[in-house]
């Protein structure tokens, strides 16, 4: 835990040696659009797998809890 926090204080110290703002960076419109495409990337692809999942049980016979059809 300590280690992670003298890495994250140096990672900061060395954006500031570079004239990098988090805060500018963050809130630049193009990171707020990559993020957002990427989030709904994460959203698709969790979907693809869910149905995957739910149809691949289904097939068998069995819903999501694992409990046997009638």
């Amino acid at each position: 835990m300590i280690k992670l926090i003298i890495y994250i204080v140096i990672g900061l110290l060395v954006l500031s040696f570079f004239g990098i703002s988090l805060q500018h960076l963050i809130q630049s419109p193009t990171t707020q659009a990559n993020f957002s495409f990427f989030w709904d990337l994460l959203q698709q692809g969790w979907q693809y797998l869910v149905d995957l999942i739910t149809g691949a049980l289904h097939t068998v016979g069995l819903d999501a809890l694992g409990s046997k059809h009638k």
